[in-house]
């Protein structure tokens, strides 16, 4: 399962940041107005939500699978999980204030 949800997520980030890419090439954004008026859109601020919803559980399977691989002694393994589940849901936690909020 983890295996499937590594690939699956690095999919979506890979072609979110092409697509990225090519509009901010292809549609420069100069102002504040104009960027708030790229985030005022419900289908952008989706796109963005599953990216950073993507990212965040890309390197949580990945966080956990090189701590289980490498971290031998059980509490510093623990400690540092929590560390990164804390630390994760932060990120999470800050960008959905950002995608909400900053579109009102």
């Amino acid at each position: 399962m983890e295996w499937l949800v590594q690939r699956v997520t690095s999919i979506y980030l890979g072609v979110f940041v092409i697509y990225l890419i090519v509009h901010l090439v292809l549609n420069p954004v100069k102002t504040y107005a104009s960027w708030s008026g790229y985030f005022a859109r419900g289908g952008v601020r989706l796109a963005w939500a599953l990216f950073f919803a993507s990212l965040l559980l890309h390197a949580w399977v990945g966080l956990r699978s090189i701590y289980l691989d490498y971290v031998k002694p059980t509490w510093l393994r623990f400690t540092v999980t929590i560390a990164t589940a804390l630390g994760l849901l932060a990120l999470g936690l800050w960008a959905a204030n950002i995608l909400i909020l900053g579109a009102a």
